[in-house]
């Protein structure tokens, strides 16, 4: 494993039509594998108490996000098609509907970017527009 940095940028515009910035940054590890690359890193920006292990594949055409921890649930992004999930948390669950409208991957060994807009629905709603850019740099 590769130690590597990651920094999340994103953007929701909900439905009165704001926009909310948050962003993240992380220490984490690269890996390759089965020609995918994964990036595992503790996401504490929530709530520090209450850390998410986090996971990006990438097999250079679609994007997963696996969160473990105080919410559960497995993203799937594919540019074009919408992709159905479980987010679950200590409260609820609820079913996330991912409508995929652009998806730019850019990845290489241990260093590289993910860009991508999409619709999400929870339990059939429509919720907002997210963009998420996704930067991985090799630590130092």
């Amino acid at each position: 494993m590769i130690k590597v940095f990651v920094t999340t940028t994103g953007h929701q515009k909900g439905l009165d039509g704001n926009k909310e910035k948050v962003l993240h940054g992380a220490e984490g590890q690269y890996y390759f594998r089965n020609d995918k690359h994964y990036i595992k890193y503790d996401d504490s920006s929530m709530d520090e108490d209450n850390v998410i292990r986090t996971t990006l594949k990438t097999d250079g055409r679609d994007f997963n996000i696996f969160r473990r921890g105080a919410v559960d649930t497995e993203m799937t992004f594919s540019l074009g098609k919408t992709t159905r999930t479980a987010y679950r948390t200590p409260y609820s669950m609820m079913e996330l509907e991912i409508n995929t409208k652009k998806l730019v991957i850019d990845m290489g060994e241990a260093a590289g970017k993910v860009d991508l807009c999409y619709d999400m629905a929870v339990n059939g709603d429509f919720v907002g527009e997210y963009e998420l850019s996704i930067k991985i740099t090799k630590a130092e």
